[in-house]
Parts: C-alpha cells; sequence; structure tokens
C-alpha cells in the first residue's frame, strides 16, 4: 500500500524535448538527495509524452533514467472509452481505504451512495471497507454487493472528476447496476433499491449452490458439464478461452478436481451463489414485487447489455430486465466484441482489483486496443495513478487542476538550496 503514491506527467512537442525533460528532472532530483519527492505540476504541451509514478524520489529517479534508454512514439488521437463493471470475484479485505483517505471525490460519492443503501439494509457500506478482518460481514452476499456496488460509484465518480468519461458503459453481472447508474437510467436510489433488494434475496439460494470461473472456451466447458444431468450449466462467457460455470457445490468440486488433474485452471467465486442459471428461477416473483418501484429513465450514454448484447436505451431495465441480468449467462465476450466494433478502442475496468482484464485482453487480441484497471489489491492509489498516467500517454488531457487540488504545494525541503538549486527547482517544475 503506498497513499504517498505521486503522478509526474511530461509532455513536449518532440523525443528529444521529451528527453530533455527526462534530463533536467533528473538534475533536480540529484541536487539534493535528501529533498522531498518534488510535487507534481500539469505537463506542457506536446505530442510526446510520458508520466511517472512514484512514491520516493529514489523510485522516481529510477524511472526516469530508464525512460532516458526508451523512444517515445508520438501520441495518436485517442479511441472512445468503455467503463466495464466487474462482477463479483474482484472483492479483498481493505478495499476502498486507501483512496477513502486520500482522494476526496471517492470519499463524497461513498458516503454518498452509504446513505443511499441505508434506505434498504442493516449495515453501513463505510463501515464494511473500515471493518476489521473479524468484523467484516462482506463474506454475505447481501453485504458484499451493495458496498461493491457502492465501491464501482465511487471509482467512476473519481474518474469522471479528473476528466476521464466513458463513451459507452458495460457491466459484468452485478456490475450492470453501477453502470446503470453511471450511465444515467438509474437513480442513486434506484441503483440502491436493486443492489439491496436482489442480493437480499439471494441470500435464500445461499448454499444452494455457487460459480467457478474455468481456463475453457465454450464448447470445451459445454463437453465437460454434459454428463452433469442439467446440476451445472454455462453462466458466463467471458473470452475465447474462459468461461463460467453454475452448479451445485457438489458437482462443481467434482469438475474443480477433474480439471486440476488435467492440469486447467478451474476455481470457485468466492461469496457467490449460482446465479444465471435455473438456481435463480425460484426468486422471479419475489424480485418482480421488490424491484416493481423501480423508475428507469433515459441514459445519457450507451449500455452494451451483456445479458442481451443489445444498446440499451435505459426505460427497459425494470424490474424484469434485472431478472433476465440474473438469470441469462453472462456474454462479456461478445460484448466487448459489440463495443469494440462500434469504435471503442480503451476499455477501463471499474473494480477494487481486476479480474476481466484478461478476459478482455484475450477477447481484443490482434485488435487495436487498451485495458486499464481502477483498483488493486495493496495498491489502490499507485494502480488508479498508473492508468491515469497511462490514459495521458495514449493523448487523453485530464483535468489537471483537479488531479492535482489535493497536492500539497511546494514541499518543504530535507536541507536548504542554494541559489543555483532554487532556480533550477522553479525553471524544471514551473507551470506552462
Amino acid at each position: 500500500m503506498n497513499p504517498s503514491a505521486h503522478l509526474v506527467p511530461l509532455a513536449a512537442p518532440t523525443a528529444a524535448g521529451l528527453h530533455e525533460l527526462f534530463r533536467s528532472r533528473l538534475a533536480f532530483l540529484r541536487a539534493d538527495t535528501a529533498a522531498d519527492l518534488p510535487v507534481s505540476e500539469p505537463p506542457g504541451r506536446g505530442d510526446h509524452r510520458a508520466a511517472f509514478v512514484a512514491g520516493s524520489r529514489a523510485e522516481l529517479i529510477e524511472q526516469l533514467e530508464e525512460a532516458l534508454s526508451s523512444t517515445p512514439e508520438k501520441i495518436t488521437e485517442p479511441g472512445k472509452i468503455a467503463f466495464v463493471f466487474a462482477g463479483q470475484g474482484a472483492q479483498w479485505h481493505g478495499m476502498g481505504r486507501e483512496l477513502l483517505e486520500t482522494e476526496p471525490v471517492f470519499r463524497d460519492a461513498l458516503e454518498e451512495c452509504d446513505r443511499a443503501m441505508r434506505e434498504h439494509v442493516d449495515f453501513s457500506v463505510l463501515e464494511q471497507v473500515r471493518a476489521s478482518e473479524d468484523e467484516s460481514r462482506l463474506g454475505e452476499i447481501d453485504v458484499l454487493q451493495p458496498t461493491v456496488v457502492s465501491l464501482q460509484i465511487a471509482f467512476a465518480a473519481l474518474w469522471r472528476h479528473w476528466g476521464i468519461r466513458p463513451a459507452a458503459v458495460t457491466g459484468h453481472s452485478m456490475g450492470e447496476i453501477a453502470a446503470a447508474h453511471v450511465a444515467g437510467a438509474l437513480s442513486l436510489a434506484d441503483a440502491a433499491m436493486v443492489a439491496c433488494r436482489r442480493s437480499a434475496l439471494l441470500r435464500r439460494i445461499s448454499g444452494k449452490g455457487a460459480l467457478a470461473i474455468t481456463e475453457l472456451g465454450e464448447a470445451e466447458a459445454r463437453e465437460l458439464i454434459e454428463g452433469t444431468e442439467g446440476r451445472v450449466s454455462i453462466a458466463g462467457c467471458n473470452s475465447p478461452r474462459s468461461t463460467i460455470l453454475a452448479g451445485d457445490a457438489a458437482s462443481l468440486d467434482r469438475l474443480v478436481t477433474v480439471l486440476a488433474e488435467r492440469d486447467v485452471y478451474c476455481k470457485l467465486i468466492q461469496n457467490t451463489v449460482a446465479s444465471h442459471s435455473h438456481y435463480v428461477d425460484e426468486l422471479r416473483e419475489d424480485l418482480d414485487r421488490a424491484l416493481a418501484g423501480l423508475r428507469p429513465r433515459v441514459a445519457e450514454l450507451p449500455i452494451y447489455s451483456t445479458a442481451t448484447l443489445e444498446v440499451l436505451r435505459g426505460p427497459e431495465i425494470g424490474a424484469g430486465y434485472w431478472m433476465r441480468n440474473l438469470r441469462e449467462p453472462v456474454r462479456f465476450a461478445d460484448a466487448i466484441g459489440k463495443l469494440r466494433a462500434d469504435g471503442h478502442e480503451v476499455f477501463l475496468e471499474i473494480s477494487p482489483h481486476p479480474v476481466l482484464l484478461t478476459p478482455a485482453r484475450q477477447c481484443l487480441e490482434g485488435q487495436r486496443a487498451h485495458t486499464l484497471q481502477s483498483g488493486r489489491r495493496g495498491a489502490e492509489r499507485e494502480s488508479v495513478l498508473g492508468s491515469l498516467a497511462e490514459l495521458f500517454e495514449l493523448g487523453f488531457d485530464p483535468e489537471w487542476s483537479r488531479v492535482l487540488e489535493t497536492r500539497a504545494p511546494r514541499p518543504r525541503l530535507a536541507k536548504r538550496l542554494t541559489p543555483y538549486q532554487d532556480a533550477l527547482y522553479d525553471a524544471v517544475f514551473a507551470r506552462r
């Protein structure tokens, strides 16, 4: 965990000019090895870009020295960006804490989500994020899902505050709830209703089944489950080499053993039920009643459905849609393909830890595309700043005044600068 992670973006009209910036930064950093890491400043203008994320002077020096040995490419027009909201499996104990403490916009969004969720549940999202492992209730599906949806909404709020705005959204299973809210189709109150009331119903079927992720294509997976007499089914197709299975625990355990003997990856997804299968059919009528008050709106952004493969407008995502989202197999691979065919080249996963980057890359092999993460286990701030750095290098222009607004002014140095060093500081880190 590195809450002091620091973003240093640089830009110049030419590759030679960018290298000169690297050298000038190095000259300052080496001038006083006891000084603090210099604060970030907005980059200059230019089509040659580089950005660094470091938590110490030594880290930044090492990265700048390495960058001097490379030839930076000129940026091209960046493609459209899609926000990709993950389902279950991205959770980890301590998720959200680092950004809660270091990013006011993230904290404000999470507090707003907490208030919305509290209308339906007996726990606080904020308390669950901060809870010790012994006190945490995130092993309960009706606590986990509203908490993860809240974190996703907070991540999206931070990205948009920084000026990184999607052209479209898609969501994997539960991730469609946050996606629909970010697209404007669900108010926060309605998103909270779906997340809380649906997960409360899912608790009823806890223990009857689970989900497992496999490194199998859909055809191979269907062949594998033929002998289970319907106890296991395809719950989702993530990529040409990744399929999700739903079934009862005993049947899935046997398949995990069979695939392990074949040296094929297969793992149960924590804290899940057998969603996207017939095991959820018994919840249909109760879910319709629980979500009867939904009032979906016309979306501000296209929503690429992983349940229907339609581009949703918004009004159609009433109670019936959320049962379909829960019952139908997740067609993530097809949704990613459709997004790419429609001109989206940057896929930013919105989750506390990346679980969809590998399948997305497998779907996009051989095509011009970029996949980026938001959070990462144990390195939230470093992770989100690293992706912001990559977006800048791809040609996106963040709102630098907002990115840098929480940073301290020029730091106090460990020892006094000479007049030359003081002038060098202002020349090297001056705003342009």
